[in-house]
């Protein structure tokens, strides 16, 4: 987040997502499916305020104030960026090759999302200038 957005995150809270709860917490949620020498699916949630004044950071554009097609393709690109710095710090320490789906983006409160059945979802609490955001990881080792 700090080279993208330009901003520190702090994680500020850790949670085991139950497979029966499948509401999101934010307004906005980009998921990205991992496949390869990692299973299973990662999911950044916004409340609506966070992800536009991320997007507006990240853009350098103070004029973003709602959402909109801007705000929509930069919470993928933010997914995106966060889970491929993830995949290639596996790839430089394990030497395991992961590959990454396109983001999806859902919109709207409430939102459920289903991570796969089986896989335990850990989730973490991060606060950053502009709003807390969650990100959910339920990943396993590919066969």
């Amino acid at each position: 987040m700090k080279t993208m957005v330009n901003t520190e995150c702090e994680r500020v809270g850790l949670y085991v997502k139950k497979d029966k709860q499948t509401q999101m917490v934010g307004d906005v949620s980009v998921m990205l499916s991992t496949f390869g020498a990692l299973e299973g699916t990662v999911v950044l949630s916004f409340p609506r305020k966070t992800s536009i004044k991320l997007v507006a950071a990240m853009l350098m554009d103070d004029s973003i104030d709602d959402f909109n097609d801007d705000v929509f393709d930069g919470i993928g690109e933010i997914g995106n960026l966060v889970v491929g710095s993830a995949k290639s710090a596996i790839a430089q320490k394990f030497g395991k090759v992961t590959n990454l789906s396109i983001p999806t983006t859902l919109v709207g409160k409430p939102h459920d999302l289903q991570h796969q059945k089986g896989i335990p979802c850990i989730g973490c609490v991060f606060n950053t200038k502009h709003g807390k955001f969650v990100l959910e990881v339920a990943v396993r080792e590919g066969k």
